[in-house]
């Protein structure tokens, strides 16, 4: 792995698992697409502290986590040495390819179009349990939109935008607080 390479905090060692060194990483969103891609990844006491890199031997999914089975660990001594680090993945795997559903920290401060007109700029998101909601900051104040396929007609990283065809009403509605 490479040093300077840009490392993503996506989980935390919850124990040790079984008798031959395997880890049980908990993952902070329950959301782990990229495990195909994972070869090494990165633990630390806590954010500021400095990282110590592994190499992945092996990999499956339980519960909200992973188990892994690491180059070096080979024993649940040595596993039990690392409960409570922070799980650190390589940034990249959390871009989306072509095709491939988005991540949407990718779309963060994209400008958000509804049929030609600028409604503002995505400046974070939220949940309403079934969808994911872009808070757009717009002239009126932050505004929640639902980020479903239904609505989107366009997503350019180019010119970092987001085209949609939005229900009449729908910003209005969806405006938070007193505008």
């Amino acid at each position: 792995m490479n040093k300077n390479q840009n490392m993503k905090l996506v989980g935390k060692v919850k124990e040790a698992h079984g008798l031959q060194g395997e880890l049980f990483v908990i993952i902070f969103s329950k959301q782990s697409e990229w495990i195909s891609k994972l070869s090494s990844f990165a633990l630390a006491k806590d954010e500021s502290s400095e990282k110590t890199n592994f190499k992945l031997k092996k990999c499956r999914r339980i519960k909200d986590g992973l188990i892994l089975k690491v180059a070096g660990l080979d024993n649940r001594n040595q596993s039990e040495a690392l409960v409570g680090q922070l799980f650190f993945i390589p940034e990249e795997l959390l871009l989306s390819q072509a095709g491939e559903m988005i991540y949407l920290k990718e779309i963060q401060d994209f400008d958000v179009f509804d049929q030609q007109i600028s409604i503002g700029k995505i400046v974070g998101f939220s949940s309403n349990g079934p969808q994911d909601l872009l808070v757009v900051n717009s002239k009126q104040g932050l505004v929640e939109i639902p980020f479903v396929e239904d609505f989107i007609q366009e997503i350019d990283f180019t010119k970092r935008q987001v085209s949609m065809k939005l229900p009449e009403g729908l910003l209005e509605l969806n405006l938070k607080g007193e505008g």
